[in-house]
């Protein structure tokens, strides 16, 4: 007997970043000093290295609201040093993470960020591109996975899995992020097409319809769900018969910029996967991305399904009723 599907494939990066801050303002040291080209010379006040990677932040929020996850990546060498007891901790599966020694590093991203939120980022693949890495068709239990998720990698990696992912015919969440400028016409197309739903904030939504050349119209028509995160401004979500706003929560302090995308993303799938509404899923991305800001690290919030569920309720009213998309 086949086991009906309830969860949920998470193809993205495993990283290991380098977090720091720069004391003061960068459009300050601009005023203040010629900047020619790219050449900035800026002396941080902190750095530290944090558990990171869109794919396994989006991983560790799913597992924390009971969602079976399953996350499909690649690290290097590093990923044994503190990362993998790390997961183990919080319960997120790595079965499925390939560790490729021929690699020293697995995916790195360097966030240097300012006083007034502003940051600059970097990326290096690392591990990702791994020849090791497996395809969703060779997971054993890739027929109990309801949704996919592709979290931000090269096209080339997301073009593999999507194919793959078509003929096993699961539906996608295409989420191209920080990687998007990299695509060609071509590639955004065809990922378009054979993706659901497509997850980007409001920079990359303006990138995307750049590259494939298209509208929001057309882009609306080749997917079921379109969703726009936009910073404190909330989050639009555009659907062929109606579009939705949802206002993002209030934070007091923020303590970590950095992860809030992934953990709304997580709230957002955890949302599909219990057959919410749009405007549901919207909110309770917001209010995983609340708890992301207000953490100190992009994995260390503590949060489950009945906590997230009793704020919910506390913001938005109770759920009863509202389930259906």
């Amino acid at each position: 007997m086949t086991e009906a599907p309830g969860g949920v494939l998470v193809c993205g990066s495993t990283a290991l970043d380098l977090i720091g801050h720069y004391q003061g303002s960068f459009a300050a040291y601009q005023d203040n000093y010629a900047v020619d080209g790219l050449n900035i010379s800026l002396q941080l006040d902190s750095l530290r290295t944090s558990f990171g990677g869109c794919g396994i932040n989006i991983a560790y929020g799913l597992t924390k609201l009971g969602v079976d996850c399953y996350p499909l990546s690649a690290a290097g060498a590093d990923f044994r040093d503190h990362y993998q007891q790390h997961l183990q901790t919080n319960g997120v599966n790595i079965t499925h993470i390939v560790i490729d020694d021929a690699y020293a590093r697995s995916s790195t991203g360097i966030m240097v960020g300012d006083d007034q939120g502003n940051q600059m980022t970097f990326f290096y693949a690392g591990a990702s591109a791994s020849r090791h890495r497996q395809l969703p068709s060779e997971l054993p239990m890739i027929n109990r996975c309801q949704f996919a998720v592709l979290a931000p990698e090269t096209a080339d990696i997301m073009l593999r899995q999507a194919r793959d992912l078509d003929q096993l015919g699961i539906p996608i969440i295409f989420d191209p992020g920080q990687c998007l400028a990299g695509f060609s016409r071509d590639q955004v197309t065809e990922l378009l097409g054979l993706a659901k739903y497509t997850m980007l904030n409001s920079h990359e939504f303006d990138i995307l319809l750049k590259i494939a050349d298209i509208d929001r119209n057309e882009l609306v028509r080749l997917n079921h769900q379109v969703i726009v995160t936009r910073s404190e401004l909330g989050v639009d979500v555009f659907t062929a018969s109606e579009d939705f706003h949802v206002e993002a929560l209030p934070v007091g302090k923020t303590l970590y910029p950095t992860g809030c995308g992934d953990a709304f993303r997580a709230g957002y799938v955890f949302g599909l996967t219990e057959g919410f509404t749009p405007v549901i899923c919207a909110r309770l991305g917001c209010l995983m991305a609340a708890h992301n800001l207000a953490s100190p690290e992009s994995q260390t919030y503590q949060i489950n399904r009945d906590l997230l569920l009793r704020h919910y309720a506390a913001n938005f009213g109770e759920l009863s009723g509202t389930q259906g998309i």
